[in-house]
């Protein structure tokens, strides 16, 4: 039976390093290593199409789940479902917010959980772990019968795309679970109110910004102290005025790509925001919490984050308050004005020493249920990356509506593939939407370190599939 959730008591925050495993990541068909010693058991797809990974009903099962924007209670019910088929199973679950402090470590130490929700600031760096080989590779899960259907395949139950931020080389490492999108968003109530347009173009936009601050409302605010919250809204930028490759340019780390004019174009439009003073005072010192918080209370008028933000504030709300979602405003001239960050995100990961690596595939398979979906749905307002949930949010269905074309759906992938990156862009990014940067010095300071990390023969480099 499963256990009741936990939550860490986190007193202090260590540096932690990544240690390298010296395990070969494992291509795969229908198999995959299991086990937390060096005797591993393979994990076939059998002919039992109810426990096509032969699950041992009495094995225990740890899940780790992040306690973030989607809170844990959604795990809970999916560990539910497993001890409905598994009822001797004993289920460990804790939900915490940090995950490299308290999981690193038992990855050094080659006693990971089972399954791991991998997300959240203190996310383990994916690039490190698939490096080391820490992580099974999924094919057996996308192989199986889908849990609800023996003739149709897990990976035909998934929306097209979604498994692109889980895949390294071709190898697919992480089940990004949740259909999310990198949005700008707006309190449609008050901008009826005001008579106000949502923007579709960066000059629309620049021209409302007087209009808002005449009401005593900054245009602007974000998460100053997690800049990270400005890395699609500035890709999407540029991508939308150059065209996809843009950012494929840069993921790849090609000459120049940082140079290219319409990347330059984005860093300027964004440094224009914090020149013309239309960004809330005090953002940069502010967090995620802070930053919504002000959007919440109308002290300013626009925020960039991820479709999650509704279910996140539904508790604390205020009265009337619609969240509505938007492309990013689109620069004069834009070669692709409809390109928006979107696709899978929350990556779940099984690894590659886990003691229950059966169970963690099954467990996987009922999460991507119509049922184990659909409870996700319900629980969050927000849409997994199983076809056919439907959710009945109006800021979900206005984010659907977003992301309808695929052709126009792309998930910049570099500070997930290069964590020098990541570790760069982050204070980068703050330092232009803060002034203390020129768009000139933020972006040689990006093409330095993407040089750097492309000159270092020691980093596994990453490419887009063709």
């Amino acid at each position: 039976m499963r256990k009741p959730p936990t939550t860490p008591n986190v007193s202090r925050r260590r540096l932690l390093g990544t240690t390298a495993a010296g395990l070969a990541a494992t291509s795969l068909g229908a198999c995959a290593t299991s086990g937390g010693d060096d005797d591993t058991e393979d994990v076939s797809v059998g002919d039992d199409a109810e426990n096509p990974f032969g699950v041992d009903g009495s094995a225990p099962l740890e899940v780790v789940i992040f306690d973030g924007g989607f809170g844990n209670e959604y795990a809970v019910q999916h560990e539910e479902i497993y001890n409905r088929a598994f009822p001797d199973a004993e289920i460990k679950h804790t939900a915490t917010q940090a995950i490299a402090e308290t999981q690193q470590p038992r990855f050094s130490q080659g006693e990971p959980c089972d399954v791991l929700d991998n997300s959240g600031a203190q996310q383990i760096p994916m690039d490190a772990l698939v490096t080391d080989g820490e992580l099974a590779e999924l094919t057996p899960l996308l192989e199986a019968p889908s849990y609800d259907d023996p003739n149709v395949t897990v990976l035909d139950t998934l929306r097209d795309g979604v498994l692109t931020a889980g895949t390294f080389n071709g190898k697919v490492y992480a089940l990004n679970y949740v259909f999310s999108a990198w949005t700008i968003w707006y309190d449609a109530a008050l901008f009826r109110e005001k008579g106000w347009t949502p923007p579709e173009t960066w000059d629309q936009m620049l021209a409302l910004c007087p209009d808002i601050q005449a009401e005593g409302i900054a245009p602007w605010t974000y998460a100053g102290q997690h800049p990270v919250y400005l890395y699609d809204m500035f890709l999407m930028l540029a991508g939308r005025h150059g065209g996809v490759q843009v950012l494929k340019d840069i993921d790849e780390l090609k000459p120049d790509a940082w140079h290219n004019a319409s990347v330059v174009a984005a860093a300027e439009a964004m440094y224009g925001l914090w020149e013309a003073g239309y960004i809330l005072d005090g953002t940069p010192g502010i967090d995620h919490i802070q930053s919504q918080t002000a959007f919440n209370n109308h002290e300013a008028a626009f925020i960039p984050v991820g479709s999650w933000l509704p279910n996140e504030q539904k508790g604390i709300a205020p009265d009337g308050f619609e969240y509505a979602p938007m492309g990013v405003p689109y620069l004069e001239g834009s070669a692709q004005p409809g390109l928006i960050s979107a696709g899978g995100d929350e990556p779940f990961v099984v690894p590659e020493k886990a003691a229950n690596k059966p169970g963690a595939y099954e467990y996987l398979r009922i999460m991507l249920s119509q049922e184990g979906a659909q409870i996700f749905g319900d629980t969050v307002q927000a849409a997994t990356v199983v076809k056919g949930v439907e959710l009945d949010n109006p800021a979900a269905k206005m984010t659907d509506e977003l992301v309808s074309n695929p052709e126009d759906l792309f998930q910049p992938r570099f500070r997930f593939w290069y964590t020098k990156m990541n570790d760069e862009v982050r204070p980068a990014l703050g330092a232009l939407m803060s002034g203390e940067n020129t768009p000139e010095e933020f972006i040689e300071r990006m093409q330095t370190v993407a040089d750097e990390t492309a000159a270092d023969d020691s980093i596994e480099k990453f490419h887009h599939d063709a």
